[in-house]
């Protein structure tokens, strides 16, 4: 299964990035992970051709969503339109835009945990 992992990345804190980075590599041990191109790498267009394609090329579109992030959003959306399965998870505490929670598509789960492990259990029993 190839995962596209997304998350907050121009507002999010450090520690966060930090976080996802180690989960990513997390992973990688069960699943091929699309990489996305980061805050540094390319144009803003070569961020946007190569991200879609990685929303157009994953099986599962795990959205990280804690902390809020247009590109995310966008990345969502794009998703659901090309009917690609997308699980958005947060963490317990994390405040979640009522648009994200109100989504009524089937191919789209949310859910909440307490740290990432979590989130890798549920991957590996779907």
């Amino acid at each position: 299964m190839k995962i596209y992992l997304a998350h907050s990345l121009t507002q999010a804190p450090e520690d966060f990035k930090t976080e996802m980075l180690g989960f990513r590599e997390k992973l990688k041990t069960k699943y091929e992970v699309l990489e996305y191109m980061g805050l540094v790498n390319g144009t803003a267009e070569d961020v946007f051709r190569h991200d879609v394609k990685c929303v157009h090329d994953c099986d599962l579109l795990l959205a990280e969503v804690s902390y809020p992030a247009i590109g995310l959003g966008f990345e969502i959306a794009t998703a659901l339109q090309l009917n690609k399965k997308v699980l958005a998870v947060a963490k317990e505490t994390a405040k979640v835009s009522r648009l994200v929670l109100g989504i009524e598509h089937p191919n789209f789960q949310f859910a909440r945990y307490a740290n990432p492990e979590e989130i890798f259990k549920r991957l590996h029993h779907d």
